[in-house]
Order: structure tokens, then C-alpha cells, then sequence
């Protein structure tokens, strides 16, 4: 049975997707986890799903909750797991927070405490922001990145078969990033879910 934190993403998921059905079918798209606190410290995607911090989505108001789900769902919907190439991951990371936040701005949405935002980047793909971004840069993203580790840290889990998310709970690990077959699979998914996405929307009126 859904607890009060599962009800509240619900029914932000279910706002967006009559408010801003583009943003809607990408958030639908991600199924919704609860990650563990001691990794998950706010919301989180690997590109396969949603994860939650309890607490962390209970102390937002529920015009924050639909921006938080529309970041992820972004995140992925640009593929930003597949375009980081050779450069540094955090700075990579900072540059795709400050890409699209302003987005969800100027489509209307609230962002919670703690989001990265800056006129001087609005506009801007992550590649042009990342140039900007200082190598020792002290910026923190809103989310955690799961979809592009950097490093293969002991005790991850491999791979899902198939692009599903894995099972979570107390005690488990964060889930590793999709690379090879599964990292191309899924950023082909995405570009053709935003090209749906964007399509559905268009036929309604409310694409911005």
C-alpha cells in the first residue's frame, strides 16, 4: 500500500502530466524507488528509474516535488549519460544541473532550496556551460548522477539485464551506471521518448 511520501510523488507525477503533459510522459517513464538514505541523500536517476530520499521529499512543498521529477526526467530525456565524454564528471554534472534548471523555470515550475541557477547559463546546452565551470568547482547538484559513474566502486551491483531498475531497501547499494549495449539501448529509448514526448504534447497545445 503507497505511503504518504509514494502518494505525494504520485500525485505530483499525475499533475505534470495534465499541466505539462511533455514533461509528464518523460516522468512517467521512470518508475518511482526509494533509495537507501545512506547513498540517496536527495532524488537521484541511473537513466532506469526515479530514487527518493524519504525525508528529503517530504520536506518539499509539492510544487518542488513536480520539479524535482521533471529534472530527472530531463536528465535522461537529453541523455546527458551518454554525452560527458572525456570531460570531468562533477563539473560535467554542475554544467547539466545549470543547463536545466532554467528550463523547468521558464516552463513554470518551482525549484526547491538548494537548485543551481544562473541567468549568465540560460540557454545554454551543458557542453557550452561546462567550459564556465571551475575545475575545483565547490557547486553541489540537486541530485545525485547514477547514470555516469566515474569510478567502478566495490560493492556496486552489475549491470540490470533488460535496462530495469534494481530492487532497493535498507542496506543496498546505489545501482551501477549503464555502460555498453545497455547505456546505447537506453539513449536511444530516451531520444525516442522525447520525440514522443514532445510530439504528444504539441498535438494538445501545451508544448512550450
Amino acid at each position: 500500500m503507497p505511503n504518504d511520501t509514494e502518494t505525494k510523488l504520485t500525485a505530483a507525477r499525475a499533475a505534470l502530466i495534465m499541466e505539462k503533459p511533455f514533461l509528464g510522459a518523460l516522468v512517467l517513464r521512470l518508475p518511482l524507488i526509494e533509495g537507501n538514505p545512506n547513498w540517496c541523500r536527495t532524488a537521484a536517476t541511473d537513466a532506469r528509474g526515479f530514487y527518493y530520499n524519504r525525508a528529503y521529499i517530504d520536506g518539499l512543498n509539492f510544487e518542488q516535488t513536480k520539479f524535482v521529477l521533471a529534472h530527472e526526467a530531463l536528465h535522461c530525456a537529453l541523455t546527458h549519460f551518454a554525452r560527458r565524454k572525456h570531460r570531468h564528471k562533477r563539473r560535467w554534472d554542475v554544467a547539466c544541473d545549470f543547463a536545466i534548471n532554467p528550463l523547468l523555470v521558464a516552463d513554470g515550475l518551482t525549484p526547491p532550496p538548494g537548485a543551481l541557477l544562473s541567468p549568465r547559463f540560460r540557454g545554454m546546452a551543458a557542453e557550452e556551460i561546462y567550459p564556465c565551470i571551475r575545475e575545483d568547482t565547490k557547486e553541489e547538484t540537486l541530485d545525485q548522477h547514477l547514470y555516469d559513474d566515474a569510478s567502478d566502486a566495490s560493492g556496486r551491483r552489475p549491470p540490470t539485464p533488460g535496462g530495469a531498475p534494481p530492487p532497493t531497501g535498507s542496506g543496498a547499494p546505489p545501482p551501477a551506471a549503464p555502460v555498453g549495449p545497455e547505456r546505447d539501448q537506453l539513449q536511444t529509448q530516451w531520444q525516442q521518448r522525447l520525440a514522443g514526448a514532445a510530439q504528444a504534447a504539441a498535438q494538445t497545445g501545451k508544448l512550450s
